[in-house]
C-alpha cells in the first residue's frame, strides 16, 4: 500500500478536527460557548477555545433558577459567553451574571458540562508540576527553552547552563533580555513570577525571579550573569526545601493555587498571605480573604523577611480563629520594622474552606 505524504496526513487531520467543532446550530447563525481562561483578573494573557452550543444545553442553563448573589472578582476561575451573554464561573463551581448580582443555580449536568470545559481551556493555559528531578533530563544542560510570563503573556528564549537544584539560566539574545525586563516593568528584581516552560513542545510549571547575579556565558545578550527558574521541588542553593515564594508561584503557573487554598488550615492561610504580600501580588492576597479592603498599610512592606506564626488556641470553635503574627519587614526605603499582626478568619461551616475577614495591624 502506498505511504500517503505527511503534510497530506496532516491537512486531513486538521479537516477533521475542524468539523468535529462544528455543530448544526452554528450553521444556523446560533453562538458557541466561548470560555477564557487567564491567572488573575487583570492579566491580558487568555487562553480562549470554542466550543458547540447545543439548542438543549442554552435551554437548562438560562431556564435555571436565579438568586441575588456577587461573585467574588478574585475567586474567578473563567469567563464565558453565551449568546452574547456574559458569565464568570468561580473556583467554588458558581456561575454568576458578568453585569449582574445574580448567580444560576444550574443542573447537575449543565454544571458538568461547564466544568468539562473549563477543565479543557486551563489544560491549555496552565502546565504540569513536573518534579525538577524529571524536568532536569528534558531540560538539560545547554538546552534551550521558552519562557512565558502568565501574566502578561511575554515569551523569550533562554538556555540552561547550569544549576543543581534548579535551572541557572540566561536569555539568549539581547531582544530576549529586554523582553524579559519588560516583563519586570523594566527593572531587575528578585519577585518571583509564575511562568510556564516550554522545553521540545513539553510545558512545564514552574517561577523564576527577575535578578542577574553570578556568572553569565552568552557573549551579546546584555544579561549580566545569569537568573533562577524553580519547578516542582527544587531549592535555593542555600536550602534543601524548596523556597516558598517560587512554590507559590508554581502552583500558580500549574492552575492548582485555588484547589491549595480551599484545602488550607487557617495558620497556613495566614502563611499564603504572608507569601503573597512578601511578592506584592495584590491577586493571591485577595484570593486568601471574603473580599474585604485590605489595610492601606500593606504598602509599606517591600517585602518580608520573617514571620512567626502563633498557634492559638481552639477555644472559638470551627469556625472562627485568630492568627497572631510576629512579622519582621522592610518598608520601601529600606527601613526595618518588627510588629505583631492579628488575623482574624472564618468559615460557614466545618468543611468549608477558611476565609480571611479582618487584619489588626
Amino acid at each position: 500500500m502506498r505511504r500517503l505524504p505527511a503534510a497530506f496526513l496532516l491537512v486531513t487531520l486538521l479537516a477533521v478536527f475542524c468539523l468535529s467543532l462544528t455543530h448544526p446550530a452554528e450553521a444556523k447563525g446560533k453562538e458557541p460557548i466561548t470560555v477564557s481562561v487567564s491567572v488573575s483578573p487583570a492579566s491580558p494573557f487568555h487562553s480562549t477555545l470554542r466550543f458547540p452550543a447545543p439548542h438543549s444545553f442554552v435551554k437548562r442553563l438560562f431556564a435555571a433558577k436565579k438568586v441575588a448573589a456577587f461573585v467574588n472578582p478574585h475567586w474567578v476561575r473563567a469567563t464565558l459567553t453565551v449568546n452574547k451573554h456574559s458569565f464568570v464561573y468561580d473556583h467554588d463551581g458558581h456561575l454568576f451574571e458578568s453585569n449582574k448580582p445574580l448567580q444560576y443555580l444550574l443542573p447537575t449536568d449543565v454544571q458538568r458540562r461547564i466544568e468539562e470545559l473549563v477543565a479543557q481551556v486551563e489544560r491549555v493555559h496552565y502546565a504540569n508540576a513536573t518534579p525538577w528531578e524529571q524536568v532536569k533530563h528534558t531540560f538539560g544542560r545547554m538546552a534551550y527553552a521558552t519562557v512565558i510570563d502568565l501574566e502578561t503573556g511575554e515569551r523569550f528564549l533562554v538556555q540552561r547552563r547550569a544549576g543543581s537544584r534548579h535551572a541557572d539560566v540566561q536569555p539568549l539574545t539581547r531582544t530576549d533580555t529586554q523582553t524579559m525586563k519588560n516583563v519586570y516593568q523594566g527593572k531587575w528584581s528578585w519577585k518571583r513570577r509564575a511562568i510556564r516552560v516550554e522545553v521540545n513542545g513539553v510545558s512545564f510549571a514552574a517561577s523564576m525571579h527577575g535578578m542577574p547575579h553570578g556568572a553569565g556565558a552568552i557573549a551579546g545578550n546584555d544579561f549580566p550573569g545569569h537568573f533562577c527558574i524553580h519547578f516542582f521541588g527544587s531549592s535555593t542553593h542555600k536550602r534543601k526545601e524548596p523556597d516558598p515564594s517560587h512554590s507559590l508561584m508554581i502552583q500558580k503557573a500549574s492552575g492548582s493555587l485555588a484547589t491549595t487554598i480551599m484545602g488550607a488550615s487557617a495558620e497556613e492561610l495566614v502563611g499564603y498571605f504572608l507569601t503573597a504580600l512578601h511578592e506584592q501580588d495584590s491577586h493571591v492576597l485577595h484570593m486568601t480573604t471574603d473580599g474585604f479592603t485590605l489595610p492601606a498599610r500593606l504598602a509599606d512592606v517591600e517585602s518580608v523577611r520573617k514571620t512567626e506564626i502563633v498557634i492559638p488556641a481552639d477555644e472559638r470553635g470551627p469556625l472562627l480563629s485568630e492568627v497572631h503574627v510576629h512579622l519582621t519587614y522592610f518598608t520601601p526605603d529600606h527601613h526595618e520594622k518588627k510588629e505583631e499582626w492579628t488575623f482574624v478568619l472564618r468559615r460557614s461551616t466545618p468543611w468549608d474552606r477558611w476565609r480571611i475577614t479582618a487584619l489588626d495591624l
